[in-house]
């Protein structure tokens, strides 16, 4: 009987010890094992809009969208005046940027150097008979358009040109100064060779 009581209580001292070995390291074991888990994770989000190239960012968990801005080349009309930078990302989030109004909308609405053209050519056909165009007017030798004078609507008419190319030309030379040559609008955000082929032959930088 002594035998058998003897065991009983060895049998229960040797659970509890299990039991407190337990509650003692596997718990912090098991939180620094997550901890390190979610350490090593990584969200992945779609940016796109006024951006080179759209498509997928990796990041940390704690990355925010200043940290998305800061691995995509974002487009000269890309406006952030509305967009929280320090807001925190998640998983699978889409992001999309926006674009300010196109220069050319700004133009028109001004009522600028195509408006000042058009009126200064219909008083002045029955003078001298010289081609006394706006500013904006941009026609050169041999029907060229000059990039240089060139407003947004004549910029529209060359091909592979929309509103929006047209918009980040003007914006290029207004920061940059004028054009030294033709094969200076490679430098503009989105024209590349195969689009800058296509104009080639109808733009110039001379008068």
């Amino acid at each position: 009987m002594e035998r058998k009581l003897r065991f009983v209580w060895w049998f229960v001292l040797i659970g509890l010890l299990v039991i407190a070995i337990w509650r003692l390291f596997l718990p912090h074991g098991s939180n620094a094992y997550l901890q390190k888990t979610e350490s090593s994770r990584e969200i992945v989000v779609y940016v796109a809009g006024a951006v080179e190239a759209p498509g997928l960012v990796r990041l940390a968990p704690e990355a925010r969208l200043d940290d998305a801005l800061a691995k995509v080349r974002l487009l000269p009309e890309a406006d952030l005046d509305n967009l929280n930078l320090a807001e925190k990302l998640k998983d699978g989030q889409k992001i999309t940027i926006p674009s300010k109004p196109p220069l050319a909308l700004e133009v028109k609405a001004g009522g600028g150097p195509a408006a000042a053209g058009a009126g200064s050519g219909s008083s002045g056909a029955a003078g001298s008979g010289s081609p006394q165009a706006g500013s904006g007017a941009a026609p050169a030798a041999g029907g060229k358009i000059n990039i240089n004078t060139a407003d947004a609507a004549e910029l529209d008419k060359l091909p592979g040109v929309g509103p929006a190319l047209a918009g980040r030309i003007i914006q290029y030379r207004t920061e940059h100064g004028p054009f030294t040559q033709p094969e200076d609008l490679e430098e503009v955000s989105g024209i590349g060779p195969k689009t800058y082929e296509k104009m080639a032959a109808q733009i110039t930088v001379n008068p």
